[in-house]
């Protein structure tokens, strides 16, 4: 065995009393720890602090690197010819020690990556290049993975493996990612492989057999809420009928750049073209020209965002030189050109007097209206886009089975959205009003997009900072009498925006920008509800029709992935009672061997693939902690003991936990079949009749039903039922000044299905005389 610390064989001076042990953990550091008696001719020195240290076999397996994590202290060990002697025990940590000591820098979350690509954005968090990501190429998606606030690297990237059932490895420099398995080593009873002695089994957790799964979630945005109020020109805040959603505060995209460090802080941004073209000063990032192609030089946010929910982007003091050409200030898919703009703002130079203009780009194209900047002046530009959908992808859960792998969710769900462009001009200080260049709707938005700052074809001039910001889901229009309905700029005042909504729902409007009397307000909102979700394996209640309890249940909550959407309790449901209806996961156990005996390296994440013909036993087994120990032999002899378990006897994957919440609605429907939500529909009111448009056509032998009420939506007549029809435009009639309509869609199946949440109208307006019912 070879011992190297710093580049010295340290083998020889290996404590004989107390054996080298290592210890793995899976998705989690290895720790390797050992005793040296130091020679007393001081040819080998005491090994300071981040001293790298390998342990390789006599076969060229190498078993450990890393680095010393902290001095050694000296233990006494007796008294020699020459004095005392003393014993120092070390300690060292894996290599992604050294990703550890950095501080991570702050990231509100990773949309759209594969899971290998994640793991590279959290290792350029961290500041350090130490080790190479070359490595990580496994593909499997991940919808969204969010940090924890101040966790260190190895922590966010054991988080981000067991999302991806994966296992990720810091070893000789570089990271590693697999898939669980990431190798099989089979023992066999048969042919002397497996010794039965050295196996014990257990029941882990000690659950049970489970076929009836109900899991919790968190709050999640349900019915597609248009609420409408008329205006007296007087009162500024208006209360919403029921608390609009908003994404949790640590888990909303979030940007606040000012450009204000030495340089450009390569943790949190990623520039294309190096420091030629762009640069840090005291107007904030300097653009000084740019490739002339398109894409190739560009400042852009390390993470991508989730495009879902009302999101505002600024890009504040913005001077441009005369012959500039670029884009600044977008939202881009793929590889970033200007086809790839989802929505940004296009610098254009005349030709012949280089005069700039710019232009919204939408989903490649520009539109809207064209601004002239002048060279002395500064410029915020803003977009704010409104999704009605706050998740963008369902999280993907992963488990094993009986059967095999068992994946569950990962869809994409599709939306349109609407897109506001303004640009403000500055003129010595001081601020002109927000222009508006755009206001309309696409009909499908990328559920990710990259933040560009600056993509330069010829960019010239500054740019203070970039601001992104999660506004909830709201989105106001006002209505004059006889007129068009205009958006209304939400945000903080600092935003130039014209009105807020706050979190208990209250719609406040600043004063100057208060409707006038008549106008008609429509804000648009997703409700609040809690997520559940339920599934049941039928296989297995039939199998067990025979005995005692055929139907065995649990009910709890999923904590990772999360589950931010009944979708997604539905799916992690239907994935645990999979694996919880299996018997090989609920296995987990011990075995204990020596290097001599398994022929290769176990690590965790590998698999055991264990067949006992005498007991009945053949599974495979997830190897969850490898502990080696060694003592000095010839040949080398490591003693390894192996802890395994699979999916529900130990949480893998999906982490479970029998919390339940006080508000969940139980018990829940057995994997329903759900219809398209009418997230996008359109409205007309009148003082007598709300005439709404679903804007889709229903399905063969279904329609679209009208209630008074939310969650009573069901075949046949009664109170609470308005109308039920499959026209293009529904017809209802106005029956007070606060009216409430619940609009889903429903199917020719018997039962019908349903959407899953409903398109709801809350009137807060005067009738006309003679109609309704009015006190």
């Amino acid at each position: 065995m070879k011992i190297s610390i710093g580049g010295q064989d340290y083998a020889a001076a290996l404590d004989a009393s107390r054996p080298l042990q290592i210890v793995r953990r899976l998705n989690e550091p290895t720790a390797c720890e050992f005793t040296l008696s130091l020679p007393g001719d001081g040819s080998l020195a005491l090994p300071l602090r981040m001293a790298p240290v390998a342990v390789e076999g006599d076969d060229g397996t190498t078993y450990f690197t890393g680095y010393v994590a902290a001095s050694p202290l000296p233990e006494y060990a007796g008294l020699a010819l020459d004095g005392p002697r003393y014993r120092h025990a070390l300690r060292a940590v894996s290599d992604e020690l050294l990703l550890d000591q950095a501080a991570m820098s702050p990231s509100r979350g990773i949309a759209g990556l594969d899971a290998g690509a994640a793991m590279a954005k959290l290792a350029v968090h961290s500041g350090s290049a130490a080790l190479s990501t070359d490595d990580l190429v496994l593909a499997d998606p991940i919808a969204k993975f969010v940090p924890e606030p101040g966790a260190v690297f190895s922590k966010s990237a054991g988080q981000l493996a067991a999302q991806a059932r994966a296992s990720y490895r810091a070893a000789g420099g570089a990271l590693t990612l697999a898939e669980i398995p990431a190798a099989v080593h089979r023992l066999a009873e048969e042919d002397g492989t497996l010794a039965l002695a050295h196996l014990s089994l257990d029941s882990g957790k000690g659950r049970g057999l489970a076929n009836d799964v109900t899991v919790c979630g968190a709050h999640e945005p349900a019915a597609y809420i248009t609420e409408y109020f008329v205006a007296d020109g007087v009162t500024a805040q208006f209360n919403l009928a029921e608390p609009p959603y908003f994404e949790p505060a640590g888990r909303s995209p979030f940007i606040s750049e000012l450009f204000n460090e030495p340089a450009i802080n390569s943790s949190q941004w990623s520039v294309r073209a190096g420091g030629d073209y762009f640069g840090l000063g005291a107007p904030g990032l300097l653009m000084k020209g740019g490739s002339g192609y398109d894409g190739q030089t560009a400042v852009t946010w390390l993470d991508p965002v989730e495009m879902g929910g009302t999101l505002l982007l600024e890009a504040e003091g913005l001077t441009l030189a005369d012959a500039s050409t670029g884009i600044v200030g977008g939202f881009f898919t793929g590889a970033q050109t200007a086809p790839e703009c989802v929505a940004g703002f296009q610098a254009a130079a005349q030709q012949g007097t280089g005069a700039v203009s710019l232009q919204p780009v939408v989903l490649g194209s520009a539109s809207g209206a064209i601004f002239n900047v002048d060279p002395a002046h500064q410029y915020t530009l803003r977009i704010r886009v409104h999704c009605p959908e706050m998740q963008r992808r369902q999280n993907t859960y992963l488990a094993c089975g009986d059967e095999g792998p068992i994946v569950s969710g990962g869809d994409e769900v599709a939306s349109h959205a609407k897109l506001l462009f303004e640009i403000q001009e500055f003129v010595n200080g001081v601020a002109g009003m927000p222009v508006t260049l755009y206001d309309g709707e696409v009909s499908h938005l990328p559920s990710a997009c990259w933040v560009v700052a600056a993509s330069s074809l010829n960019l010239h001039g500054s740019l203070r900072a970039l601001r992104l910001a999660s506004l909830g889901s709201c989105w106001v229009t006002t209505m004059a009498p006889n007129q068009t309905a205009i958006t209304r700029r939400l945000g903080a005042v600092a935003q130039a925006a014209e009105c807020s909504l706050e979190r208990a729902g209250r719609l406040v409007f600043y004063t100057g920008f208060l409707p006038g009397a008549g106008e008609q307000i429509a804000v648009r909102y997703r409700g609040v509800h809690r997520s559940v979700g339920r599934a049941v394996n039928a296989e297995s209640q039939q199998a067990l029709s025979g005995t005692a309890a055929p139907v065995s249940s649990w009910i709890g909550s999923v904590t990772a992935p999360p589950t931010r959407s009944s979708a997604d309790c539905r799916n992690a449901a239907a994935a645990l009672a999979q694996a919880a209806a299996s018997a090989g996961a609920r296995l987990s156990g011990t075995y204990q061997a020596t290097s001599l005996d398994l022929g290769a390296d176990v690590r965790p994440g590998d698999a055991l693939a264990l067949d006992a013909p005498s007991c009945g036993l053949d599974a495979q087994v997830v190897v969850r902690r490898v502990t080696l120990s060694y003592k000095a032999s010839a040949p080398d002899v490591l003693r390894y003991t192996i802890a395994f378990a699979n999916d529900w006897a130990d949480d893998l994957a999906i982490r479970t936990s029998d919390s339940v919440p006080a508000d969940a609605w139980l018990p829940a429907p057995v994997s329903p079949v759900v219809l398209q939500n009418l997230s996008d529909i359109t409205i007309a009111v009148s003082d007598d009749t709300v005439a709404v448009s679903p804007g889709v056509a229903p399905p063969p032998g279904g329609g679209f039903e009208v209630r008074r009420r939310d969650y009573a939506f069901l075949p046949g007549e009664d109170t609470d039922l308005l109308l039920r029809g499959a026209e293009a435009q529904l017809v209802l009639p106005r029956l007070s000044a606060n009216d409430r309509f619940y609009i889903r869609m429903f199917d020719g199946a018997t039962p019908p299905n349903y959407s899953e949440f409903s398109a709801a109208v809350f009137l807060n307006l005067p009738i006309a005389e003679g109609t309704g019912n009015r006190e």
